[in-house]
């Protein structure tokens, strides 16, 4: 059975449109799984700062000091914590209003966010 030139093209198209379309479904997961870990790393740090309000109080007043290593020697567990969170640090210290201003008590979280 031979197969002519025109049937290789219409195949090759159609592996090439399935496999573009595969990968952007896959594409899709991801940024829901981001938004989903960024609204719920978001969560976890406020839960931190509500117990932690000295620590809450100084970071609102300075978001830097996520970056300062000073700072962060003298809070243990804000520098454990930002180690395991590394895009609330960068959050913290780019975007504080939306940290700490209207935003900070709803699960409003962007996973663009955590892409810097």
């Amino acid at each position: 059975m031979k197969i002519s030139i025109f049937d290789r093209r219409r195949f090759v198209k159609l592996i090439f449109a399935l496999s573009l379309g595969l990968s952007f479904l896959g594409t899709a997961n991801v940024a829901w799984s981001d938004h989903d870990r960024g609204r719920t790393e978001m969560r976890q740090f406020r839960d931190f700062l509500r117990d932690h309000p000295r620590i809450a109080t100084d970071l609102r007043n300075n978001p830097n000091l996520v970056y300062n290593r000073r700072y962060l020697e003298r809070h243990d567990e804000l520098d454990r914590f930002l180690r395991r969170h590394p895009a609330v640090r960068r959050e913290v210290a780019d975007n504080p209003g939306r940290v700490f201003g209207r935003y900070s008590s709803n699960d409003y979280y962007h996973p663009r966010w955590s892409h810097r």
